[in-house]
Parts: structure tokens; C-alpha cells; sequence
């Protein structure tokens, strides 16, 4: 089968980069061919595209136009089809290929998998509290935070996008909490089939020796993951611990906050900012640490670094919003806290750092529960989706593909 995946981004900068890197590698490992069309735009890595596509983020005006109509990547899109000739289409993050991307693509079975909720704001009201994520610095929550212009603007390119996600041939989520807010904007039905962990050589390996009283971040250093915070829980932890650590993995607009933070609170000896770190020295931490803190309170549609830390059996205390609780089960395989009460959150962790007979228990459990989000399992799961798509879809729409490329010979 020949896959052509779309996505805003063509290098490992997020989640939505990590799963689509997994899930290719698995399909060509049995034999698809797959290729990449993504934007253009600068990436701190080494990039992984086939095709590309013109961003238009260069100047703020071109951001905000190319989000509501790229004509580069339609152009784009309909060179690939025409060029690869693929049997489906996979779209992932496509606000900078917007909805004129999109559209190029439904002239063949399309599928989109949801990777985080930015094509529900502002109207991600209708099924969240809004009290829930607004002001979250995550898109347009309402009028009065983000102003009368943005605002209006997000409705009218959601709206746009909903044009579009009609006519997708299957929505994948993952997790039952977004699932349950793509249905309830009227789209779906919607497949949940988790994240892919990667299975990870040093996971299987005998655990070592672990930092002793160690904490560990990794993510985006922005305002929404609440670091700071963390970092406020982490000085109570400090205190009971002397000699603790808190490492962060990252990077992001909020880093000179947070070392102004740290210096502030005299934590340079006990907190270290990591940097961003490539996956095999992220594996090599998880093998090192004890504990992973996912602090974020914005509902967060599936977080990688929980499940993949869990993988390696460390623990994970986090605040249970979104589609964490969808691999978090309190007192089971992790704790769940609320990290707005630093002494909550700062309690939780040092449960775990004191009562080693605990930390044994949550550890060979959350080792054990994520084996479910396995790669191969759901690189299966997806397979038998592409399949229903090109048996489901009309005659029109394979007369419509048969004909581009003819007409492109």
C-alpha cells in the first residue's frame, strides 16, 4: 500500500513528530511504501520529508492568511498525489497546511489523526467547561483573553476546517477523551487507538543504578506545562530531601523564566535544564531517574512522556487531565495530584521518594500497563483502517484519483 502523511512539520519537534517517525518506520518495516509532505519551516534537527510545502510563517500577516488558505500547499499536495500516487492519505498537524491543503486531498480515501485539540478552539467550549483551558495560552479560549479580532478569526478558520472533516474517511484519536469531544462537535466516529511506545532496546534491559531522590521533566518549556510550578512543588520536596533533583528536559519561550525562577528560589545546585534531548538520551535518562512529573493541567490529549518513562518502570505523578487518566491509574502505576497545590504535588512526589515498598509496586505496574500502547499493535490497528477506507470509498472518488493521474503522465 502507498501512504502519503501530511503534517505540518517535517522534523522531530513534538509528539505528533515522534508518533508519525514510529508508525512510518513500522509500515515500511512490513512492506508500505510511505512518504512525507510538510512544511517548510526551519527545524532544530535533521528533517525527514519526501515533499514540502511553503509555510508562509516567515511575517505575521503570511501566518495568519496561509492558516485560513495556503495556496502552496495545495499546489503542493496535488504534486504529491500526482508524483507518489498513494492509495490513502494520513493528514496529522495541518494548520499551516490549512484547510486548502486538506481539501486537495480528499479526491482521495483521507484519514486524519487528531494530535492535539487546536482545530476545536474556539468552540472547544461546546464540549469542555471553558473554565477548563481558557487562558491557557493554547489558541483562542474566548474574546476577552485573546481580543474581538483573533477571536473571530479562529471561528471563521474552524469553521473552514469543519468543511473539510466532514468528508475525511476516518478521524483517529487517542484517547476516549478526545474521541468523545471530536463526536460531540458532530465528527466521527472517531477510532481511539492510544499512542504508539516505542519498544526502546535500554527498556528491557536490567534496571541499573538510579539517581538517588531524582524528579525529571521532559516537554516544551511553555507556559501551559506549568514548569513553574512543578519547580514551586519541587522546593518543598527539596527541603524534606536535601540533596534532590529536578532535571528538565526542553526548551521553549518560558527557559529564562525559569532560570530566573530557580536562581530566585537558590535551586541552581538542585534543578538542571537539560536542554532538548534526541530519544536516545531521553531512554538513557528514563533508565537513570526516578520519577517523571507531567505537571500540565491543560487537558492534554494523550502525553508521550508518561507512557514511555512507565515503559522503563518509572512512576509517573501527574495531574490527571485530558487523556492522561487514559494510562494513569492513581495508586496503581502512578499518582495523580493537583499540581495548582504545590504542597499536593510536592506530597505526591516525596510519597514515592519515601516508601520504597510503593515505589517497587507502581514501578512493575507501570512497566506492565503500557504494553497495550505498543507500536506493532497499533500500526495493525491502523492497517485495517486504511483498508476499510479504500473498501468504503465511493466510485467517484477512485475515478477522480484514477484520472489526476493519468493526466499527470
Amino acid at each position: 500500500m502507498k501512504i502519503l502523511m501530511v503534517n505540518d512539520i517535517g522534523a522531530p519537534c513534538g509528539g505528533a513528530e515522534n508518533v508519525i517517525q514510529r508508525i512510518r518506520n513500522e509500515l515500511q518495516q512490513r512492506g508500505h511504501e510511505v512518504k512525507l509532505l510538510t512544511g517548510d519551516l526551519p527545524a532544530p534537527q535533521p528533517g525527514f520529508s519526501d515533499y514540502s510545502f511553503r509555510s508562509g510563517d516567515r511575517s505575521r500577516a503570511g501566518k495568519f492568511v496561509f492558516h485560513l488558505y495556503n495556496p502552496w500547499a495545495r499546489r503542493s499536495a496535488r504534486q504529491a498525489i500526482a508524483g507518489f500516487r498513494p492509495d490513502v492519505i494520513h493528514l496529522h498537524l495541518v494548520s499551516r497546511f490549512s484547510p486548502a491543503g486538506v481539501r486537495a486531498c480528499l479526491r482521495i480515501p483521507t484519514l486524519m489523526t487528531i494530535h492535539y485539540l487546536g482545530l476545536f478552539y474556539p468552540r472547544l467550549y461546546k464540549s469542555v467547561p471553558r473554565a477548563a483551558y481558557c487562558n491557557s495560552n493554547d489558541k483562542a479560549c474566548c474574546s476577552k483573553h485573546t481580543g474581538i479580532l483573533r477571536y473571530n478569526f479562529e471561528l471563521f478558520r474552524t469553521s473552514m476546517h469543519y468543511r473539510s472533516l466532514k468528508s475525511l474517511s476516518a478521524i483517529i484519536v487517542p484517547s476516549e477523551y478526545v474521541k468523545k469531544i471530536v463526536e460531540s462537535q458532530g465528527f466521527g466516529p472517531a477510532y481511539n487507538f492510544g499512542n504508539p511506545i516505542e519498544s526502546s532496546p535500554y527498556a528491557s534491559q536490567k534496571e541499573g543504578h538510579r539517581l538517588g531522590n531524582s524528579v525529571f521533566f521532559a516537554g516544551r518549556l511553555e507556559p501551559e506545562k506549568e514548569i513553574a510550578k512543578l519547580i514551586q512543588s519541587f522546593e518543598l520536596v527539596n527541603r524534606q530531601i536535601p540533596g534532590s533533583k529536578l532535571y528538565i528536559a526542553g526548551d521553549g519561550s518560558e527557559r529564562s523564566k525559569l532560570i530566573a525562577l530557580i536562581r530566585g528560589k537558590n535551586l541552581e545546585g538542585s534543578v538542571k535544564l537539560l536542554g532538548r534531548l534526541d530519544n536516545t538520551t531521553l531512554y538513557k535518562w528514563y533508565q537513570k531517574i526516578n520519577i517523571v512529573a507531567v505537571p500540565s493541567v491543560l487537558p492534554e490529549p494523550f502525553p508521550l512522556v508518561g507512557p514511555e518513562a512507565m515503559s522503563f518502570g518509572v512512576p509517573v505523578v501527574a495531574s490527571g487531565a485530558g487523556g492522561i487518566s487514559e494510562w494513569l491509574e492513581h495508586d496503581f502505576n502512578g499518582l495523580i495530584a493537583n499540581p495548582a497545590s504545590k504542597e499536593e504535588f510536592a506530597n505526591a512526589i516525596l510519597r514515592l521518594l519515601k516508601d520504597e515498598q510503593l515505589y517497587r509496586r507502581l514501578s512493575a505496574n507501570a512497566r506492565l500497563s503500557v504494553k497495550r500502547f505498543c507500536t506493532e499493535t497499533y500500526v495493525d490497528k491502523l492497517v485495517s483502517l486504511y483498508e476499510k477506507a479504500l473498501n468504503d470509498a465511493p466510485a467517484s472518488t477512485v475515478a477522480k484519483a484514477a484520472k489526476m493521474q493519468k493526466l499527470s503522465e
